[in-house]
């Protein structure tokens, strides 16, 4: 896992378990350093950045992608929730790889994979190779085999699509968070937009700030910690921490610009038998029997359609879908998790087959 240190105190996301914590202790104490303990990254970071709640810190590892969220109470800040997912480094390196794989075999007919020095040197190569396709729109990487050097170039595009299905639960996961927490700031580490299809993620969380957090940003805060108030015995781990002395300054938040990104704009209206109806903060609610006024009652007999399916709501300038049903809502062919905002011009499937809703913004 990710860990920074700074003056006896090392920062790191939530580890998976005690031992994890314990084995990175001992590997710690072998290096021969000092460690006064262990604070978790988002807390660290809500401690020393002054802006609005919540703070959503994203964190990439060997094994999995994961989402921390953190928050301020009074003098203190703490970490609230975390998400660990499936995938990380190494799921991206091997999606990579086979990516690399059918490229060779098909230019060349030369199957790397059957090879260990030349898997080994595609293995090693691959990250640099996917960050350079990141920046410049394509990147290649000199391969030596036993019957000469080859040569794989691979786009940007291409790399993005098979880091798809790894990046996906992160996706999902970001919808939810940001159609409940809208108002809070994203912080996403420099290393993960290296990663091609990352942007596109990141673009689809609507948060009301995006900021990037380059390297040292956290070893900065780590030196910035009282000694007194957090100093226990043993070696400890702290999720909640009091507010630093001194705030972030503005030149270490530094907003996030994403290739391409375009502002996306709100559905104010989801249109049903030819009908728009509009998206209030009262909310809308959808479903077979939903028994409410001002609902919007479906038809019986639709496959995976719950009698109280969804409500769509918008408030704020933010439209979004609660999906309430056993059945699931679906947004654009993706499964909403509970909720998912709700851009102009997707279709929202309620169930499956179910129902297909358009949703559109009108003007005044």
């Amino acid at each position: 896992m990710p860990v920074e240190g700074a003056a006896g105190w090392f920062a790191l996301a939530p580890p998976p378990d005690l031992a994890v914590l314990g084995e990175l202790l001992a590997q710690l104490r072998a290096d021969g350093q000092s460690i006064r303990g262990f604070v978790d990254r988002a807390a660290l970071l809500a401690a020393w950045i002054e802006l609005p709640p919540p703070l959503v810190v994203l964190e990439l590892s060997r094994q999995r992608l994961s989402i921390s969220v953190a928050g301020r109470d009074g003098k203190d800040a703490a970490l609230l929730r975390h998400v660990s997912l499936p995938g990380g480094e190494r799921a991206l390196t091997n999606a990579w790889l086979e990516l690399a794989r059918a490229t060779l075999v098909q230019q060349t007919r030369f199957d790397p994979l059957h090879d260990q020095r030349s898997e080994s040197q595609l293995r090693a190569g691959l990250p640099a190779l996917a960050a350079e396709a990141e920046r410049t729109g394509q990147a290649s990487l000199r391969i030596d085999t036993a019957t000469g050097a080859l040569t794989l170039t691979l786009t940007r595009d291409q790399l993005a699509a098979v880091a798809t299905p790894v990046l996906q639960p992160l996706a999902a996961a970001l919808q939810a968070l940001s159609a409940a927490n809208g108002a809070g700031t994203l912080l996403v580490p420099a290393a993960l937009l290296d990663i091609p299809g990352m942007d596109a993620i990141i673009a689809g969380a609507h948060f009301a700030r995006l900021l990037r957090i380059d390297e040292g940003l956290v070893t900065r805060a780590l030196r910035l910690l009282p000694d007194a108030s957090i100093s226990v015995a043993g070696v400890p781990y702290r999720t909640q921490l009091p507010l630093l002395a001194e705030s972030a300054p503005p030149e270490a938040l530094l907003p996030l610009q994403l290739r391409g990104q375009q502002p996306q704009v709100m559905a104010t209206h989801v249109v049903y038998r030819g009908r728009a109806l509009p998206l209030t903060s009262t909310g809308l609610v959808l479903g077979r029997d939903p028994g409410e006024a001002g609902a919007l009652a479906l038809p019986d007999g639709v496959a995976g359609l719950s009698r109280r399916h969804c409500t769509l709501r918008r408030e704020d300038g933010r439209s979004q879908v609660i999906d309430h049903s056993s059945h699931g809502s679906w947004l654009d062919g993706a499964r909403v998790r509970g909720r998912a905002l709700l851009p102009a011009g997707s279709t929202l499937q309620l169930g499956d087959p179910g129902i297909e809703l358009q949703l559109v913004a009108l003007g005044e």
